[in-house]
């Protein structure tokens, strides 16, 4: 499937229904990357490139105090020799429960929990696209998603029959472009809250890419690729896992996110004893503790980490945690 082809059938079917209640942007999210690195040359649309290049994008509703559903997207390069052939690339591309549950629990190996993209609104919605209000799928409507991937590493050709005995695709190195098309819900049966009574939240998706070709000696070469590729809970499922959250701990730290040393102290044995009696409700206290003080890592590196040792006697003081 043409990735490029699908965005443009969608954005074209949603101008042209939306009168009839779709429309990007108001009650659906589009949200489209493309990565290229090396040798890109193409004629829908005219494209002639030899470099690293990164193209992101997203339509999406904003809703009261400026809320959007979360989407997420990164990507790291580095490059041996032949750019593009002797590269090491790795891309994140996710969207709802995913992609908070990826971008908040990035480097905690202790987490267990997604959490919830929903987003909490006081008003209804009404959007409005020429004077006519276009409504959101609720309880017993089914709407379309669309979510695609399309990647090659190496050298690519394909020919559309439209340009005779030429091709009109030429591809060498690695190139991926990654798509999703995603209706937005509203949930009118949320509980009165100061957060609000309505709520609104796009399906979970996530799609990643870790691939890598080293020449080892002239003789051979060495070839690694890890690829994910989910939506619903499965894709929620994945992001629980640290190994498929470390494709994008990566890409933040530039280092390549090593693992910490541990020193565990005094202060580590405390906060274990207080955790462990309500594990999920204290951990929830220690991340939004790191967050407000802007501690990085996960809560197992806050506890154990030797470079850690400086903060957790300011935890065990400010969360009131008893330690003798």
């Amino acid at each position: 499937m043409n990735i490029r082809r699908v965005a443009l059938l969608v954005v074209a079917l949603s101008l042209f229904y939306g009168l009839f209640g779709c429309a990007i942007g108001y009650n659906s999210v589009l949200f489209m990357t493309k990565s290229n690195v090396g040798l890109d040359v193409d004629t829908k649309p005219p494209t002639a490139e030899i470099s690293i290049a990164r193209r992101e994008g997203v339509m999406a509703p904003t809703f009261e105090k400026g809320q959007t559903p979360p989407v997420m997207a990164s990507f790291r390069v580095n490059t041996k020799g032949l750019i593009g052939i002797f590269a090491n690339v790795s891309s994140t591309f996710a969207g709802g429960d995913a992609a908070n549950t990826m971008s908040k629990l990035y480097g905690d190996p202790d987490a267990t929990k997604p959490e919830d993209s929903t987003l909490c609104l006081k008003q209804k919605p009404t959007p409005r696209v020429l004077m006519q209000e276009i409504s959101f799928p609720g309880e017993g409507e089914v709407k379309p998603f669309a979510f695609g991937t399309d990647t090659s590493l190496g050298l690519k050709i394909a020919w559309s029959g439209l340009t005779a005995q030429y091709p009109d695709t030429v591809k060498f190195g690695y190139n991926r472009k990654e798509f999703a098309f995603a209706p937005v819900f509203l949930n009118e049966e949320i509980s009165e809250t100061p957060c609000g009574k309505y709520g609104v939240k796009v399906p979970s998706f996530i799609a990643t890419v870790d691939s890598s070709v080293n020449v080892k000696d002239p003789a051979g070469t060495s070839t690694g690729w890890l690829q994910y590729f989910a939506t619903g809970t499965a894709a929620t499922n994945l992001t629980l896992r640290k190994d498929v959250r470390k494709v994008m701990l990566e890409r933040l730290d530039a280092e390549g996110a090593p693992e910490p040393e541990f020193a565990p102290d005094k202060y580590s044995e405390c906060i274990i004893k207080w955790r462990d009696p309500d594990r999920e409700k204290n951990n929830s206290r220690l991340r939004e503790w790191m967050k407000i003080n802007k501690v990085r890592g996960g809560i197992t590196e806050l506890i154990y980490a030797k470079d850690r040792a400086k903060v957790r006697p300011a935890v065990v003081t400010e969360l009131q945690i008893p330690c003798n």
